[in-house]
């Protein structure tokens, strides 16, 4: 049998979990922290020097362009917006903008009295801006235009040169969207000395091109082995999955495809950042599974390239606007399909399937990094994306799961020759307490029969008592509705059979709901328990039955009852409830609680069923009402 993977190693997992989120916190976004309120950023007690790259996040201010063709004066349209994040969803009076049109984010910077030579950072927008420093255009990237003819979607992370500046800026970016589901700021602009701008910009084009090329080396490696068919489809699937990811890391962030291809559209560079996750997916559902085909379900694994087909089709025969509005709808997919991946390697973990500890760990990180993508895609945080770093770890974990397994057929005669003695000492413990329990079992063999009906008796008494709570109201102590429903159709085949009157009174407390909010709930119950009684005194033949039918309502079985019997009782019913003399201020028909009441009776057809004689009772009870309540109506006479 398999061991679970022991305590200490269990330990060396979390240890290693921790180091690991350590080093991703330390990678992650190091600009400065400062928010704007009101479209004004004050920097003027920062030290720019020493500050780097202070991001240009908060609240700025923003116009939309139809508001300013409206004819409305300037004051009347200016909005708050929250920057870094798109502008769908974004309220203006009573409009909610979607994601296509065309707006201007404005801020003022209050700088340091001292000169400086700053620079502008500002990453992907949604889809085209131009950018104007103290009202002159600086530049822009795509052809910003509230015309989608003229407009023109373009990616392109961009450092801009301010110049020597002190005092005060005014930063103007008008944007615009025609052909994406978001649009807007949707990633941190930021500010800084030009050393500390063209610094960040270069750190992290050289991380994404470490994480590129070692993705990138990756893949071909694993394709080699592939090749040379050592491990099977495995490595094909793996080998596959990182060249994915790594041409993703070209086409997000920095983008430094453009450097290597200037000329390539702003669609297909959607269109791959898209792909390369599609396609990611079930690729590495394919790699997972095949090491764990038994905790893998291939189900599950041919529903992911259904869909992941779909929505790849999707990307490609349809414009960036359609598709990139899918993007959502796959996110919630994969990560219900993660978390099946997380149960399914779980269950390996607990079987002690090799290298299933590793495994999780590593897809663990890998599902912590893609969460992240996912929310900073999404505007809800701003610390980059990771999903390019989770896979390296995980690649890590699988060359570190190939060296144990290297030194573990190094100890693998030992490992056997413990586990001998350790299963001779088990079968010897077994065996013990086999023969101690066989001398415990001949010990108690003469009264064993003894002790079996005792315990039979005690069961058969415990599912009385729960058989007889299951039918009896918890509040009032009478017949619940559960015992009601199969007396009256018990009684409604004996009466059909015996060709007798079967009648039902309906009774309803008289504006039951004033009575509680004026008293209380604690009240209201009392007085539903004493009317239950009252009812259940005025009956007298133990086939009668009064039950709870549900809130104020209650119901009364009579089997051998004609109509007009019924409605005797019924009235009867009703002066004892009255005769209670419980207190009801509040009710606009007596000062006293009383009950409204229907009868029904019929002789049952074996064509019919019970609830009509219910409905008529229903509507009795219902016209008792509409007649002034406190009083007792029968249903329409009998024919015949």
């Amino acid at each position: 049998m398999k061991m679970a993977p022991s305590i200490p190693k269990i330990i060396q997992y979390l240890s290693l979990t921790v180091s690991v989120f350590i080093l991703i916190a330390c990678g992650g976004e190091t600009s400065k922290a400062v928010s704007s309120e009101d479209g004004i950023l004050d920097l003027r007690d920062l030290d720019i020097q020493t500050a780097g790259a202070i991001n240009l996040d908060g609240e700025w201010r923003f116009i939309w362009k139809t508001d300013l063709e409206s004819g409305q004066t300037l004051d009347s349209v200016i909005s708050k917006i929250d920057v870094p994040h798109s502008w769908n969803g974004h309220r203006i009076g009573e409009t909610k903008l979607a994601g296509q049109g065309y707006g201007s984010y404005f801020i003022t910077i209050l700088l340091p009295s001292q000169l400086h030579h700053y620079a502008l950072a500002i990453p992907t927008t949604g889809t085209a801006y131009d950018l104007f420093v103290n009202d002159e255009l600086l530049g822009g990237v795509g052809i910003c235009s509230d015309d989608p003819n003229l407009a023109r979607a373009e990616y392109k992370p961009m450092v801009y040169d301010l110049g020597a500046q002190s005092k005060q800026l005014t930063v103007r970016i008008d944007v615009s969207n025609h052909d994406h589901r978001l649009g807007g700021l949707w990633e941190s602009p930021s500010i800084g000395t030009i050393s500390s701008m063209y610094d960040q910009r270069e750190d992290r084009v050289a991380m994404e091109l470490f994480m590129f090329g070692t993705l990138f080396i990756m893949g071909v490696y694993h394709l080699g082995i592939f090749s040379l068919s050592t491990r099977g489809k495995g490595a094909l699937y793996f080998g596959l999955f990182c060249l994915l990811i790594s041409l993703r890391t070209l086409v997000t962030g920095q983008i430094f495809l453009l450097e290597i291809w200037s000329s390539i559209s702003w669609r297909s560079l959607v269109r791959i950042e898209y792909l390369t996750f599609y396609l990611g997916i079930p690729i590495f559902y394919q790699f997972i599974s095949i090491q764990f085909p038994y905790e893998m379900s291939k189900k599950v694994g041919l529903a992911t390239w259904g869909f992941s087909g779909l929505f790849s089709l999707m990307v490609i025969f349809t414009a960036p606007l359609f598709f990139s509005g899918t993007l959502i709808y796959f996110q919630l997919l994969s990560f219900a399909l993660m978390l099946y991946v997380v149960y399914a390697l779980g269950l390996a973990l607990i079987r002690g399937e090799e290298g299933s500890g590793m495994v999780l760990f590593g897809f663990l990180i890998i599902m912590l990094s893609f969460l992240n993508d996912v929310l900073n895609a999404g505007n809800f945080i701003q610390t980059g994306y990771l999903v390019s770093l989770g896979l390296m770890v995980f690649i890590l974990t699988q060359a570190l799961l190939i060296s144990l397994r290297f030194s573990k057929a190094y100890s693998t005669i030992d490992s056997q020759r413990i586990k001998l003695e350790r299963t001779n000492v088990a079968y010897q413990s077994e065996i013990e307490t086999r023969q101690s329990a066989e001398k415990e079992v001949l010990r108690h063999k003469e009264n064993l029969e003894e002790l079996v009906e005792a315990r039979t008796e005690e069961l058969q008494i415990a599912n009385d008592r729960l058989k007889a709570l299951s039918r009896v109201d918890g509040l009032t102590g009478i017949a619940n509705r559960r015992r009601m429903d199969e007396a009256l159709e018990s009684e409604w085949r004996r009466m059909g059979r015996q060709e007798k009157h079967l009648s039902v009174i309906m009774c309803d407390i008289d504006h039951f709901k004033l009575y509680n909010d004026t008293y209380g709930h604690q009240r209201g119950d009392d007085c539903l328990t004493r009317v239950a009684k009252a009812i259940k005194n005025s009956i007298n033949r133990p086939a009668d039955l009064v039950a709870r039918y549900g809130g104020e309502e209650f119901c009364v079985i009579l089997p051998e009852t004609t109509q007009e019997g019924a409605a005797i009782l019924a009235e009867i019913i009703r002066e004892n409830v009255k005769y209670l003399q419980l207190q009801h201020e509040s009710s606009p028909v007596s000062k006293l609680v009383t009950l409204s009441l229907g009868v029904a009776a019929v002789i049952p057809d074996k064509n019919s069923k019970p609830v009509l004689l219910l409905e008529a009772a229903d509507r009795a009870l219902y016209q008792a009402k509409g007649n002034g309540r406190d009083r007792v109506e029968v249903n329409l006479p009998e024919k015949g």
